[in-house]
């Protein structure tokens, strides 16, 4: 995806411009939280936390949670990428908040899988444990083959950090599986949410119609 960035870029600034012509707050947001994604993959980090920051914002000048919690997912990845663990913590903590409050329970389970990765990147593989363990009790709960994998895989690296090859092996295969099964990666890109940008500053995620 990194070869397609500027092409990315170019049609997302493009989309922003227009949001920003026609009044629709919303549609900004949204496409800052596209850019974010864009710039954190094309490795542009500054960049991506300062679309996402404004597009956090922005979501909560306006009072749209949902999009206030993609936003903090997204911030906390690439928290976490350049080494900011509090940062990150705090941001996936937010993001799990709100995602209970809306009863979003495929944006709870990725934020606790998130939350997994960054305690077992800083050694807090209990910690890790618990929360890949909850993602995985919840993702099989909604029926979502990518969470289940994601968990998994996450309590595969676990094992593996701690030196349990066979449990490591057993779980990390399943994962495998899964991510094959549904014509996925292995998921170490980050969050698979979508954000895609409401025509009008009316419509709320999901809209029925889309720019």
């Amino acid at each position: 995806m990194a070869g397609d960035a500027p092409a990315a870029v170019r049609a997302l600034q493009e989309a922003l411009e227009l949001c920003q012509d026609l009044g629709n707050r919303l549609g900004q947001a949204y496409a800052l939280i596209n850019l974010g994604i864009v710039w954190r993959v094309a490795g542009d980090t500054l960049a991506a936390v300062r679309a996402l920051q404004e597009a956090l914002e922005l979501c909560r000048d306006i009072g749209d949670a949902v999009g206030e919690a993609n936003a903090l997912i997204y911030l906390g990845v690439v928290w976490r990428v350049v080494g900011d663990f509090p940062a990150a913590a705090q941001a996936f903590q937010e993001a799990v908040a709100l995602y209970r409050s809306l009863r979003d329970r495929g944006g709870e389970v990725e934020a606790l899988n998130e939350t997994g990765t960054l305690h077992r990147i800083t050694g807090d593989l209990d910690n890790a444990r618990l929360y890949h363990q909850q993602a995985l009790d919840l993702a099989r709960q909604i029926g979502s083959p990518w969470d289940q994998a994601h968990a998994l895989a996450g309590l595969g690296r676990c094992d593996l950090a701690a030196g349990h090859a066979r449990e490591a092996t057993a779980r990390l295969q399943e994962a495998l599986m899964i991510f094959q099964r549904i014509g996925a990666s292995d998921g170490s890109g980050g969050s698979r949410r979508t954000t895609n940008i409401p025509l009008t500053s009316t419509l709320r995620w999901p809209a029925p119609g889309f720019l």
